[in-house]
């Protein structure tokens, strides 16, 4: 570990690390990986999911229309119900004059017309405040699914980073014993470069859309290819091989390319479930009202693994 934090003070020194970076790198050693990836992926689901809540706050407010429409409809029931009894029944002394059987009928006939629209209209409310409902338990359930995929990119963006701080330090390890690998050391640097300008560009709390997350990919599978080509080619250097630093260091690249894939699967997986909800009747109505987006999908890179064979200098079948 002592030598490690020697190798990253030099780094820094030579001003081939930033601070933010030299401070990453110390936090990936010291926890062995674990702890920094929860504890940034932590933060970043945090933000997205208090965002969400702003975004969230007024559809819930959305639940008390119903009760309100249905109050009102009952008040307008009781009202026409209060005055049904018609005036010609209304009176302390049946005796004192004749019924008149005609006003009854009028007056009846206009007691069943009053109830007859505000059945109608109480019936009308009812239906609208049950869209109201379902239309906010649609809204809902849509920013659930798509705060899910946003966490999801949140974990992928981690990765990425994670593998970006750790090639300077694969660099430092193995340039002094690769005198004749400038190449490849050169193609690795330029390759984190572009990646890092891409990763830096497209960071926010959203997922990004199809042309950027394939911009991210092709800029990370060139870092991946790079650094791949690199450790085939260290084969040839026993002594750096046998390195205490630079198994320590293989093996932490070799945990960080399996949580990438993890987290990329994982993402591909909220996607699906997000853009599979946004296509069904009746959420496709709320989405396309609301401004819901599709998510693009990681596709599988082959370019990632391209000239390994001649690595070991082989022919090609």
């Amino acid at each position: 570990m002592n030598s490690q934090e020697e190798d990253i003070a030099r780094l820094l020194r030579e001003g081939k690390l930033t601070p933010a970076e030299a401070a990453r790198l110390r936090r990936v050693f010291a926890l062995a990986g674990d702890a920094d990836a929860a504890n940034v992926a932590a933060g970043r689901a945090g933000r997205s999911t208090s965002a969400a809540g702003g975004r969230r706050r007024w559809p819930r407010l959305i639940w008390l229309l119903p009760v309100v429409v249905l109050c009102i409809a009952l008040w307008l029931m009781a009202t026409n119900n209060a005055g049904d009894v018609p005036a010609a029944l209304q009176t302390t002394d049946v005796t004192s004059r004749p019924i008149d059987l005609g006003q009854l009928d009028q007056e009846r006939s206009e007691s069943m017309q009053r109830t007859v629209s505000v059945s109608f209209v109480t019936l009308g409310l009812i239906v609208a405040a049950l869209l109201m409902a379902l239309m906010a338990w649609l809204y809902n359930g849509l920013v659930g699914a798509r705060e899910q995929v946003n966490a999801g990119w949140a974990q992928v963006e981690n990765q990425y980073q994670r593998r970006l701080d750790l090639v300077p330090l694969l660099i430092d390890s193995v340039q002094a014993y690769m005198d004749h690998e400038r190449e490849t050391l050169s193609a690795l640097t330029d390759a984190r470069a572009r990646a890092l300008g891409i990763l830096a560009s497209g960071s926010s709390a959203d997922t990004p859309d199809e042309t950027e997350l394939r911009a991210l990919q092709q800029a990370q599978g060139e870092v991946q290819a790079a650094m791949t080509h690199l450790l085939l080619a260290v084969e040839a250097y026993p002594d750096l091989k046998a390195s205490q630093n630079f198994r320590t260091l293989q093996d932490q690249i070799e945990g960080t390319e399996n949580r990438v894939a993890i987290e990329r699967r994982s993402y591909n997986e909220f996607a699906r479930y997000y853009n599979t909800r946004l296509q069904t009747f009746p959420a496709n109505m709320v989405g396309s009202l609301a401004g819901f987006r599709f998510k693009p999908y990681f596709e599988a890179q082959i370019q990632s693994y391209e000239g390994i064979r001649d690595a070991f200098k082989r022919e090609q079948e």
